[in-house]
Protein backbone atom coordinates (compact mmCIF):
# COMPACT_ATOMS: atom_id res chain seq x y z
CA UNK A 1 0.00 0.00 0.00
CA UNK A 2 2.91 2.40 1.00
CA UNK A 3 4.65 1.59 -2.10
CA UNK A 4 1.89 2.13 -4.36
CA UNK A 5 0.84 5.39 -2.88
CA UNK A 6 4.41 6.81 -3.92
CA UNK A 7 3.73 5.92 -7.63
CA UNK A 8 0.20 7.00 -7.42
CA UNK A 9 1.40 10.05 -6.42
CA UNK A 10 4.30 10.16 -9.56
CA UNK A 11 1.92 9.42 -11.30
CA UNK A 12 -0.88 12.03 -10.40
CA UNK A 13 2.07 14.57 -10.38
CA UNK A 14 2.95 13.40 -13.71
CA UNK A 15 -0.92 13.84 -15.09
CA UNK A 16 -1.15 17.53 -13.05
CA UNK A 17 2.16 18.37 -15.13
CA UNK A 18 1.07 17.21 -18.31
CA UNK A 19 -2.64 18.64 -18.38
CA UNK A 20 -1.76 21.89 -16.52
CA UNK A 21 1.12 22.58 -19.40
CA UNK A 22 -0.94 21.80 -21.96
CA UNK A 23 -4.01 24.02 -20.10
CA UNK A 24 -1.93 26.90 -19.74
CA UNK A 25 0.56 26.75 -22.65
CA UNK A 26 3.36 26.26 -19.80
CA UNK A 27 6.71 24.98 -21.45
CA UNK A 28 8.43 24.36 -17.82
CA UNK A 29 5.60 22.03 -17.56
CA UNK A 30 5.70 19.95 -20.11
CA UNK A 31 9.34 19.84 -19.22
CA UNK A 32 8.88 18.70 -15.75
CA UNK A 33 6.07 15.97 -17.55
CA UNK A 34 9.05 14.61 -19.34
CA UNK A 35 11.18 14.52 -16.33
CA UNK A 36 8.24 12.57 -14.11
CA UNK A 37 8.06 10.19 -17.25
CA UNK A 38 11.04 8.71 -16.65
CA UNK A 39 10.68 8.72 -12.22
CA UNK A 40 7.09 7.19 -13.47
CA UNK A 41 8.56 4.55 -15.15
CA UNK A 42 11.43 3.57 -12.98
CA UNK A 43 10.27 4.00 -9.46
CA UNK A 44 7.91 0.74 -9.64
CA UNK A 45 11.32 -1.23 -10.12
CA UNK A 46 13.22 0.73 -7.74
CA UNK A 47 10.47 0.37 -5.09
CA UNK A 48 10.60 -3.75 -5.67
CA UNK A 49 14.33 -3.69 -5.59
CA UNK A 50 14.13 -2.13 -2.00
CA UNK A 51 11.70 -4.56 -1.13
CA UNK A 52 13.92 -7.48 -2.37
CA UNK A 53 16.88 -6.11 -0.43
CA UNK A 54 14.53 -6.06 3.18
CA UNK A 55 13.87 -9.54 2.45
CA UNK A 56 17.06 -10.60 1.61
CA UNK A 57 17.95 -8.30 5.27
CA UNK A 58 15.58 -10.80 6.85
CA UNK A 59 17.20 -14.22 5.39
CA UNK A 60 14.16 -14.72 3.08
CA UNK A 61 13.53 -14.63 -0.86
CA UNK A 62 10.38 -13.82 -2.67
CA UNK A 63 8.98 -16.19 -5.17
CA UNK A 64 8.25 -14.86 -8.41
CA UNK A 65 4.14 -15.43 -6.89
CA UNK A 66 4.75 -13.96 -4.42
CA UNK A 67 6.63 -10.41 -6.22
CA UNK A 68 3.54 -10.55 -8.66
CA UNK A 69 0.97 -10.34 -5.82
CA UNK A 70 2.90 -7.51 -4.71
CA UNK A 71 3.17 -5.98 -7.83
CA UNK A 72 -0.46 -6.34 -8.42
CA UNK A 73 -1.03 -4.59 -5.02
CA UNK A 74 1.13 -1.73 -5.38
CA UNK A 75 -0.45 -0.59 -9.03
CA UNK A 76 -3.86 -1.67 -7.80
CA UNK A 77 -2.84 1.30 -5.21
CA UNK A 78 -1.59 3.67 -7.47
CA UNK A 79 -4.49 3.27 -10.62
CA UNK A 80 -6.57 4.02 -7.27
CA UNK A 81 -4.67 6.68 -6.08
CA UNK A 82 -4.23 8.19 -9.45
CA UNK A 83 -8.16 7.99 -10.32
CA UNK A 84 -8.37 10.18 -7.25
CA UNK A 85 -6.18 12.65 -8.57
CA UNK A 86 -7.91 12.65 -12.02
CA UNK A 87 -11.33 12.69 -10.70
CA UNK A 88 -10.62 15.69 -8.40
CA UNK A 89 -8.88 17.66 -11.51
CA UNK A 90 -11.78 16.60 -14.11
CA UNK A 91 -14.61 17.29 -11.10
CA UNK A 92 -13.32 20.66 -9.38
CA UNK A 93 -10.10 22.16 -11.28
CA UNK A 94 -10.57 21.69 -15.17
CA UNK A 95 -14.01 23.39 -16.27
CA UNK A 96 -13.73 22.28 -19.44
CA UNK A 97 -10.03 24.32 -20.22
CA UNK A 98 -7.90 21.72 -21.40
CA UNK A 99 -10.47 20.18 -23.97
CA UNK A 100 -10.90 23.65 -24.94
CA UNK A 101 -7.14 24.41 -24.96
CA UNK A 102 -6.52 21.09 -27.32
CA UNK A 103 -9.70 22.17 -29.37
CA UNK A 104 -7.82 25.41 -30.13
CA UNK A 105 -4.70 23.67 -31.26
CA UNK A 106 -6.08 21.52 -33.52
CA UNK A 107 -8.25 23.62 -35.09
CA UNK A 108 -5.45 26.58 -35.67
CA UNK A 109 -5.34 27.03 -39.79
CA UNK A 110 -1.49 25.55 -40.01
CA UNK A 111 -2.71 22.61 -38.43
CA UNK A 112 -5.39 22.64 -40.94
CA UNK A 113 -4.14 22.77 -43.72
CA UNK A 114 -0.77 20.42 -42.78
CA UNK A 115 -3.43 17.34 -42.18
CA UNK A 116 -5.18 18.66 -45.45
CA UNK A 117 -1.81 18.65 -47.52
CA UNK A 118 -0.76 15.23 -46.53
CA UNK A 119 -3.91 13.49 -47.26
CA UNK A 120 -5.37 13.55 -43.71
CA UNK A 121 -8.57 15.33 -44.00
CA UNK A 122 -10.79 12.73 -42.81
CA UNK A 123 -8.96 12.04 -40.06
CA UNK A 124 -8.50 15.25 -38.84
CA UNK A 125 -12.40 15.45 -38.91
CA UNK A 126 -12.76 11.98 -36.92
CA UNK A 127 -10.02 13.66 -34.39
CA UNK A 128 -12.68 16.60 -34.08
CA UNK A 129 -15.55 14.40 -33.35
CA UNK A 130 -13.73 12.22 -31.16
CA UNK A 131 -12.63 15.08 -29.01
CA UNK A 132 -15.90 16.77 -28.54
CA UNK A 133 -17.37 13.73 -27.56
CA UNK A 134 -14.66 13.46 -24.64
CA UNK A 135 -15.97 17.27 -23.96
CA UNK A 136 -19.05 15.72 -23.41
CA UNK A 137 -18.08 12.79 -21.04
CA UNK A 138 -18.60 13.17 -17.38
CA UNK A 139 -15.56 13.62 -14.48
CA UNK A 140 -16.53 10.43 -13.91
CA UNK A 141 -15.81 8.94 -17.43
CA UNK A 142 -13.32 10.50 -17.91
CA UNK A 143 -11.91 9.21 -15.09
CA UNK A 144 -12.55 5.77 -15.72
CA UNK A 145 -10.92 6.18 -19.29
CA UNK A 146 -7.31 7.18 -17.33
CA UNK A 147 -7.97 4.63 -15.23
CA UNK A 148 -8.54 1.76 -17.15
CA UNK A 149 -5.56 2.55 -19.12
CA UNK A 150 -3.32 2.94 -16.45
CA UNK A 151 -5.02 -0.16 -15.01
CA UNK A 152 -3.53 -2.27 -17.99
CA UNK A 153 -0.49 -1.08 -18.77
CA UNK A 154 0.02 -1.96 -14.67
CA UNK A 155 -1.04 -5.49 -15.51
CA UNK A 156 1.89 -5.95 -18.25
CA UNK A 157 4.45 -4.01 -16.21
CA UNK A 158 3.37 -6.08 -13.22
CA UNK A 159 4.73 -8.98 -14.77
CA UNK A 160 8.47 -7.61 -14.47
CA UNK A 161 8.37 -6.01 -11.82
CA UNK A 162 7.52 -9.45 -10.17
CA UNK A 163 10.65 -10.55 -11.70
CA UNK A 164 12.69 -7.89 -9.88
CA UNK A 165 11.07 -8.51 -6.54
CA UNK A 166 12.05 -11.97 -6.80
CA UNK A 167 15.43 -11.84 -8.13
CA UNK A 168 17.92 -13.73 -6.25
CA UNK A 169 19.92 -10.78 -5.33
CA UNK A 170 22.05 -13.74 -3.20
CA UNK A 171 23.68 -14.73 -6.40
CA UNK A 172 24.93 -10.81 -7.04
CA UNK A 173 26.63 -11.17 -3.63
CA UNK A 174 28.01 -14.41 -4.06
CA UNK A 175 29.25 -14.18 -7.56
CA UNK A 176 33.40 -13.16 -7.67
CA UNK A 177 34.68 -9.95 -9.79
CA UNK A 178 36.48 -10.38 -12.63
CA UNK A 179 40.46 -11.75 -11.26
CA UNK A 180 38.90 -12.52 -7.70
CA UNK A 181 38.67 -15.71 -6.24
CA UNK A 182 35.88 -17.39 -4.60
CA UNK A 183 38.30 -18.00 -1.63
CA UNK A 184 38.20 -14.43 -0.74
CA UNK A 185 34.46 -13.81 -0.75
Amino acid sequence: MEYGTFVGMSWGALFLSYVEGISQDNAFLILVCFALCGVAFIMPFVLALRLNRKVLMAGERLSYFQGLLFAFSMFMYACLLNGLIVYVFFGYMDDGLLFERINSMITMPEMVTTYQQIGLGEQYEQMQKMLGEMNSLSALEKTLMVFNNNFFFSIIMAFVVAFVASYDLRRLKTSPRPGQSHERL
